[in-house]
């Protein structure tokens, strides 16, 4: 359902959930750039992608950006839109796990860490792409405007019927946030990653209420558990005592049947980014959990 040569911007995909998200775009035969801080990561997927899986470095484009920075985050969207023209979909992906310590245990600098990557993240990249979108969409319209112009009529009057797959095509964009089962619990996370995906996805919600009359839709993908790399947050430690006590609250976990397929997840990615499947699920938080925590 992906026209050709949409250009996505996926974040945090040198590796994981990221990586599996841009790849499933490629293979649709989008533009596709990442981004990501890790750079040893996103050299050996740049390498891995060009030597490996056979795609032209015409179609992607890898680029080392600090979500936190707001000139870095305005970098990439302009250096996206100078390769590929346009940009179509932002996939918000870049995430850090805290270490599960409740709100007095959980240091300021673990804080600002989880809130700067997880909120300030998607807000920055959200500014930049909404106004790229907003140029696309303003650009389209005095285009329909002029050729209906230049033909004594409008497009309505034409076809009858406003022509939203038009807009769709060219103006506005749709943005994914990945988020978590953690956006509507308190006891799978400690206080800042809570806090946070709670945060993204109150931002994910007025977005899609802001700015859907311009052919911007915003949509929360709301994850169960799954085996990527945020697990690397993990290794420094975690605050056992709070994290037994949420195990103990919940159903769980068998990672042989709750664990979600990372290409499950690309898959579907691809499939709600397509304008007027986006368009019915603006607003919404698109669960796939495996039914962890059960229903």
């Amino acid at each position: 359902m992906t026209s050709p040569r949409r250009t996505v911007i996926v974040t945090g995909a040198a590796g994981g959930l990221g990586k599996a998200i841009a790849e499933a775009f490629l293979a649709t035969g989008a533009n596709v750039a990442i981004c990501d801080v890790n750079v040893g990561r996103l050299a050996a997927t740049e390498k891995e992608w060009t030597t490996v899986a056979g795609y032209s470095s015409d179609n992607f484009l890898t680029a080392l950006t600090d979500v936190t920075d707001e000139a870095s985050v305005e970098k990439l969207v302009a250096d996206t839109v100078a390769k590929f023209g346009r940009l179509d979909v932002l996939v918000n992906n870049a995430g850090i796990m805290d270490d599960f310590s409740p709100v007095n245990k959980c240091s300021r600098d673990l804080w600002d860490k989880v809130m700067g990557v997880n909120v300030l993240g998607p807000y920055n990249t959200m500014r930049a792409a909404i106004t790229q979108f907003t140029v696309q969409e303003q650009n389209q319209t005095s285009h329909q405007n002029g050729d209906a112009a230049s033909h004594g009529t409008s497009n309505s009057a034409t076809s009858g019927h406003t022509n939203d797959a038009a807009t769709a095509t060219n103006g506005g964009g749709v943005i994914i946030n990945i988020c978590s089962v953690a956006a509507r619990s308190g006891h799978h996370a400690g206080a800042a990653y809570t806090a946070s995906k709670h945060a993204l996805y109150g931002l994910s919600k007025n977005t899609a209420f802001s700015y859907a009359d311009q052919g911007i839709y915003s949509i929360a993908m709301m994850l169960g558990g799954m085996a990527t790399n945020i697990a690397d947050a993990m290794r420094n430690g975690i605050d056992v005592e709070n994290y037994t006590k949420q195990q103990a609250a919940q159903t769980p976990l068998d990672p042989a049947k709750h664990l979600v397929a990372v290409e499950n997840v690309a898959r579907y990615a691809v499939f709600v980014s397509d304008r007027q499947i986006a368009k019915g699920l603006n607003g919404s938080a698109v669960e796939m959990t495996n039914n962890w925590p059960e229903a």
